[in-house]
């Protein structure tokens, strides 16, 4: 049985569920609370885990792992520690082996069938609607990758806070200035809650946080799931391996945020139901699959944990 220690939370992660669990004991790892019998030392950010390299040296070995975008943005699987003496391993947003497939963490949210919109559709109203915090903002900083900034925080945080300027859109979540949040609506029962906010719009803002291969979170299915056009941004990933073309808006083809506004307002009700129509048709051959399409995709980066921690033991 090879032993990992948790440094700090991983809550919402696969080693705090108790499904995820059996299966990797199943295959061979387990959680020890005592660090002293612990073979791999894992951490969801390297800063937390620094520390503990410096007392436990070549003793230990030290892993990486992490599904949030901004806790880890190291681009390949080991990097040399201790002068060169050891290495630290890593499993994030951008080496694939955490994100294993566009469904990974939230197959589970696309769980109802919905209707086609039909000939008597009407919008709820032409205002977009962005869900989201502000985090750092319009100053979040560049995440440089083969000389492209890969980070959407401060793009959609611009446009969130233009589009509210305009008039065009609401914005919902906290740390936003000049109070323009309509309410921080994480608060209390925030699946239910964000819900009945989509319901209440056509048009959703819900950039991912970054640009990788693979990462695609709850917000492009929770838009589909309430009825709202997902504006999206597509460019430099895979969804477009299962969405077609002119399905969602997507952002990166838009010549600039003028043109984006301008198409929402002036968008036909024919066209609004003939790209809405597309990405129900995607969620419902999701949403049709068999009960184990959720526990096999969960289990494809289950796997690429096990086969980490053996080959980490193994030199």
């Amino acid at each position: 049985m090879i032993k990992l220690f948790l440094i700090r939370s991983f809550v919402y992660t696969p080693f705090t569920q108790e499904a995820d669990l059996k299966y990797l004991e199943k295959n061979g790892l387990g959680i020890t609370d005592k660090i002293t019998e612990a073979d791999i030392l894992i951490s969801q950010n390297f800063k937390h885990l620094k520390p503990f390299i410096w007392r436990y040296l070549k003793t230990k070995n030290y892993l990486v792992w992490t599904l949030e975008p901004r806790f880890d943005i190291t681009f390949s699987s080991n990097r040399k520690i201790l002068m060169g003496l050891h290495n630290c391993y890593f499993m994030n947003i951008y080496t694939q082996d955490v994100f294993t497939s566009i469904f990974t963490f939230h197959s589970k949210n696309i769980k109802n069938k919905l209707s086609l919109l039909n000939s008597d559709f009407k919008f709820k109203q032409k205002k977009i609607v962005a869900l989201m915090s502000y985090y750092k903002g319009i100053d979040s900083p560049l995440l440089m990758r083969d000389n492209k900034n890969i980070d959407l925080i401060n793009l959609r945080s611009i446009l969130a806070l233009e589009g509210n300027n305009r008039g065009v859109l609401d914005v919902f979540g906290k740390g936003w200035p000049n109070n323009i949040s309509k309410e921080d609506s994480r608060l209390g029962n925030w699946p239910k809650r964000k819900e009945e906010i989509l319901r209440g719009y056509s048009f959703n803002l819900c950039f991912e946080n970054t640009i990788a291969y693979n990462y695609v979170t709850e917000k492009i299915w929770d838009s589909i799931g309430n009825y709202c056009l997902p504006i999206y941004y597509g460019e430099g990933t895979n969804i477009y391996s299962v969405f077609p073309e002119n399905s969602f808006l997507d952002y990166s083809e838009f010549d600039d945020s003028d043109s984006m506004f301008h198409f929402v307002e002036n968008i036909s009700k024919e066209e609004y139901t003939e790209r809405m129509n597309k990405c129900i048709t995607v969620y419902n051959s999701i949403s049709q699959k068999n009960t184990h399409f959720e526990r096999d995709e969960k289990r494809k980066s289950l796997d690429k944990i096990i086969e980490k921690c053996i080959a980490i033991e193994k030199k």
